[in-house]
C-alpha cells in the first residue's frame, strides 16, 4: 500500500516547492518594487530640493537689481566706462580731501579716487554690490581709503564730503540738486556724468557724447540758491 502513496507524496514535496519558490520570486519582485518606488521618491525630492533652492537663490540675486525699477525715481546700474572715468578724476584734479559716490554700483569709481589719495565714499542701495565693491578694494588694496555702505541716498547727508560725483537720471536730478544745494559747504565740488543738472551753470565740462562730464563748483550755486531764495521771498513777502 506504501508504495502507491510515495508518488503522491513526491509530488506533494513537488509543488510545495514550486508553490515556495514562486512565494519567494514574489516577494523579491514586491521588494524590488518598493525599492524602485523608494528610489523614484528619493529622485524626486532630490530635483525638487534642487530646484527650489535655485530659485530662492536667483531671486535672492536678482531681487536687489530689478526692485530699483519699481521705485518711483529709477536708478539702474550702468557700470562707467573707463572714459568716463578717466573724465572724472580730470574733474577733480588739484583737489583734496573727502569723496563721495552717490550710487557707487560696482565701486570702481571710488576706487579710482582712492588711487588718487582721496579718502573715498561709495553710497549703494543694492547689496550685492556693495559687497562686490567692498572685496574689489580689498583685492586692489584700497579697503582703508574706499568705503562703501548700503544705503538709500536721499537719507544721508552729504554735509561732510567736499567732492561729490554722480551718475544720475533726469528724473532725480532736480531733487538731488536741491538737496545738494541745502547740505554741501561752500568749497565743495560736484561732478556730474550722462546728465547734467537742470538749473545748475557747469564750471568746468569734458568728454563727448555719453562721457561728457560736467564739474559744478558749490559757491556758485549755493548763490543760485540765495538768489532763488531772494526772489521767493519777493514774490511771496511776509
Amino acid at each position: 500500500m506504501l508504495h502507491m502513496f510515495f508518488p503522491f507524496f513526491r509530488y506533494t514535496l513537488s509543488m510545495s516547492k514550486v508553490l515556495q519558490g514562486e512565494s519567494h520570486n514574489q516577494d523579491i519582485s514586491h521588494m524590488n518594487l518598493d525599492n524602485d518606488s523608494s528610489r523614484k521618491i528619493n529622485w524626486g525630492l532630490l530635483v525638487t530640493g534642487i530646484v527650489g533652492g535655485t530659485l530662492v537663490v536667483l531671486y535672492a540675486v536678482a531681487t536687489p537689481f530689478i526692485t530699483p525699477a519699481l521705485r518711483k525715481i529709477c536708478l539702474p546700474f550702468v557700470p562707467a566706462t573707463s572714459t568716463q572715468i578717466e573724465n572724472v578724476l580730470k574733474m577733480l584734479q588739484y583737489r583734496s580731501g573727502s569723496l563721495v559716490d552717490i550710487g557707487s554700483g560696482d565701486g570702481r569709481i571710488v576706487i579710482a579716487a582712492a588711487k588718487e589719495g582721496f579718502k573715498a565714499v561709495g553710497y549703494e542701495l543694492n547689496p550685492w554690490l556693495v559687497w562686490y565693491s567692498r572685496y574689489r578694494a580689498w583685492r586692489e588694496g584700497m579697503h582703508h581709503n574706499a568705503k562703501f555702505y548700503i544705503s538709500d541716498l536721499w537719507k544721508v547727508s552729504f554735509c561732510q564730503y567736499t567732492n561729490v560725483v554722480v551718475f544720475g537720471v533726469p528724473q532725480m536730478m532736480p531733487q538731488l540738486e536741491k538737496k545738494l544745494e541745502e547740505e554741501l559747504d561752500h568749497n565743495a565740488r560736484v561732478v556730474a556724468c550722462r546728465f547734467p543738472f537742470p538749473h545748475w551753470m557747469p564750471d568746468h565740462t569734458t568728454g563727448e557724447g555719453i562721457d561728457v562730464v560736467w564739474a559744478y563748483d558749490s559757491k556758485a550755486f549755493k548763490g543760485n540758491e540765495k538768489t532763488r531764495s531772494e526772489t521767493v521771498q519777493k514774490m511771496h513777502p511776509l
